[in-house]
């Protein structure tokens, strides 16, 4: 029969009473909580207070200790991409204890430190730059930003990357090793979604950039400084064409440049990862299928997606 667990409040009230002289041992017994032993142990454990509390025992001590822990916060905030074997050396060296991967594994796990994909940040980005750039924005309301973008695709674009299979065993899909002619998608990303889409089957270059401001984005803005007037765009040289800037101002627009290899300054960045998850889910990347994808973009994304970027 296993062991009851008794209220330490219940067997305070019990040895209290007897103590007390309300009730007597065999009247203490006949309640049915506890074994003579029990009694006997609690009664020699009484204090004028009360029955202290048990006493648990807190095992082993944990091999890291408060300094090794900040350790590793302060080396993985340093190098984030550090394998566990690694840490482990590094922690040896500054003179640590020497520590197994399943050790660090489970601290890493009880410190909520997980392991994830790396977001990549250009060493040539400029924080100045950057600041600059988000100064000279902030003069402009959300709703004049129109983003704008290039984004290439083909046959594997849509390929999932992940499959199920049995343990111990790969993941196998049979298909073309074969890719299509690549195609570029150019759209628009305001508050509202997704604009003006146009796909091309040729290389970007200035003059199909320039077509597609001129029949497709540039008829959907308005003059400054009436919404979807000020068109963002990166740094590449086409963009920077001068007859890019002419058709532009033609239109009684403006134009802004983000800061050099900042693309998280840009939203329509997240717009085509979603586009491109849309794609892999259909297995298609027909430009039907493409065009379905940005349909598939809502207010909220862009709402998130321009906020994440500091517009909102």
């Amino acid at each position: 029969m296993p062991y009851r667990r008794i209220e330490h409040s219940s067997k305070e009230l019990l040895i209290k009473l007897y103590v007390e002289g309300w009730l007597s041992k065999d009247e203490v017994l006949a309640v049915g909580l506890f074994s003579k032993p029990t009694f006997h142990r609690c009664l020699k454990k009484w204090q004028p207070g009360g029955l202290p509390p048990r006493q648990y025992s807190t095992g082993r001590p944990r091999k890291l200790g408060s300094e090794d822990v900040a350790y590793v916060f302060a080396r993985l905030d340093q190098c984030a991409d550090l394998m566990l074997d690694e840490l482990a050396e590094d922690m040896v060296v500054v003179g640590g204890p020497k520590v197994t991967k399943s050790l660090l594994s489970r601290t890493l796990q009880r410190l909520d430190i997980t392991r994830k994909r790396l977001k990549r940040r250009a060493s040539e980005a400029n924080l100045a730059f950057e600041a600059e750039c988000r100064l000279r924005m902030a003069q402009y309301l959300p709703e004049q930003l129109i983003f704008v973008d290039e984004s290439g695709f083909d046959s594997r674009t849509g390929q999932r990357r992940y499959g199920w299979a049995p343990l111990g065993h790969r993941a196998v899909k049979t298909g073309t090793g074969k890719r299509t002619q690549r195609a570029t998608l150019i759209p628009g990303l305001t508050v509202d979604g997704i604009i003006a889409p146009k796909i091309y089957h040729s290389t970007v270059n200035a003059d199909v950039f320039y077509d597609y401001l001129i029949s497709h984005l540039l008829p959907q803005t308005m003059p400054f400084p009436g919404p979807g007037s000020v068109i963002v765009m990166d740094n590449v040289p086409f963009h920077r064409s001068p007859k890019i800037k002419q058709v532009i101002r033609r239109f009684g627009c403006r134009f802004e440049y983000v800061a050099p290899w900042s693309p998280w300054l840009n939203p329509i960045e997240e717009a085509f990862s979603k586009i491109k998850a849309s794609l892999r889910r259909s297995g298609s990347t027909t430009d039907y299928d493409v065009f379905m994808a940005c349909d598939s973009i809502t207010e909220e994304d862009a709402h998130g997606w321009i906020m994440n970027a500091g517009y909102l």
